[in-house]
C-alpha cells in the first residue's frame, strides 16, 4: 500500500459557542457563592432586597432593587456587562492542526503505522468544556476500492492494548493527556479505572457519532489545554490489503459547559 493520510482541516473543525445567561436571587441573609451540581453552574450571583415580575397581555417585565455600578463599561482589553439583569458571556476556541499522513505498510505481508495529531482547546467557562471526535464515514479509513475496520473493543470500555487479528486489519484511536475522560485513562490493566493515562493505551474505534475524548472543569483561558490523539492503522500478516492512498476526515467538537 502507499500512505495513509488523515485530514483535519479547519472547515471540519466545528467550534461552537454558547451564551450563558445566568440569574439567580438569594435572600438578603444569604451567602453570595457559586451554585452548581454535576450538570451545571451558575456563574454569576447577587444580593438584593427586592424584585418582582410584572406582566400583562402585552409585556412583561423582570426587575430588581438594589442593584449598584450597572451599565456597560469598556476599554482595550475587556468589556464587562456590569448588574443582574446584564448578559453573561464566554467564549471558547479550537486550534486546527495540519494533515496527518502516515507512513506506508504491507498490504500483502502485513503490518502497522501510528500517529499522532493535537488540539489546543482554549475556553473563559469557569464550569470548563468537554471535547469529542467523530469520522464522516462508516469506515473512517477508506480508498476508492478498499476500507480498513473501525476498530471495535472486545466490551464496553475501550481494550487496552490494540488487538488485530491475523485475518483483519483495523483502525483505532487513543487520546492522550492530562484533560482525557475517565473512560479512556487506565490502572496499568484495563481502561475505564483508575486515573493513569499511559500512552499507546486504551484503544476505540471512530464513529460518525461523536465519543467524548477530554474535557476539564474549570478556565483555561489564557494558556489553553492541549488535547493530542493517537491514531493506529493495522493489517494482520494473512490479511490482503488493496494497494491505495487511504484517507479519513476527523471532527473534533469543542463545547462548553
Amino acid at each position: 500500500m502507499n500512505f495513509y493520510r488523515f485530514f483535519s482541516k479547519s472547515k471540519y473543525i466545528v467550534i461552537l459557542m454558547w451564551i450563558v445567561i445566568s440569574s439567580f436571587v438569594l435572600s438578603q441573609d444569604s451567602l453570595a457563592d457559586y451554585m452548581q451540581s454535576g450538570t451545571y453552574r451558575i456563574q454569576s450571583d447577587s444580593l438584593n432586597f427586592g424584585g418582582a415580575d410584572s406582566s400583562s397581555s402585552n409585556y412583561k417585565v423582570n426587575d430588581t432593587l438594589g442593584e449598584i455600578g450597572t451599565g456597560d463599561s469598556n476599554s482595550g482589553n475587556y468589556y464587562m456587562h456590569a448588574g443582574y439583569w446584564q448578559m453573561q458571556e464566554s467564549y471558547i476556541a479550537i486550534s486546527s492542526p495540519s494533515d496527518l499522513a502516515m507512513t506506508s505498510m504491507g498490504g500483502l505481508s502485513g503490518g502497522s503505522s501510528e500517529g499522532t495529531m493535537s488540539w489546543v482547546v482554549t475556553t473563559d467557562n469557569t464550569a470548563g468544556y468537554t471535547m469529542s471526535i467523530a469520522s464522516t464515514t462508516t469506515p473512517a479509513l477508506k480508498s476508492a476500492v478498499d476500507s480498513l475496520d473501525d476498530y471495535t473493543p472486545a466490551g464496553a470500555d475501550p481494550d487496552y492494548n490494540f488487538t488485530n487479528l491475523a485475518t483483519n486489519s483495523s483502525f483505532g484511536f487513543s487520546p492522550e493527556g492530562t484533560e482525557t475522560t475517565s473512560r479512556f485513562k487506565d490502572n496499568g490493566v484495563a481502561c475505564n479505572i483508575g486515573s493513569s493515562e499511559t500512552t499507546s493505551k486504551c484503544w476505540d474505534g471512530l464513529s460518525t457519532t461523536p465519543k467524548v475524548i477530554a474535557g476539564s472543569t474549570t478556565s483555561n483561558q489564557p494558556s489553553g489545554s492541549t488535547v493530542t490523539t493517537r491514531f493506529r492503522a493495522e493489517s494482520g500478516a494473512d490479511h490482503i490489503q488493496t494497494s491505495g492512498a487511504y484517507n479519513v476526515t476527523i471532527v473534533v467538537t469543542a463545547t462548553t459547559l
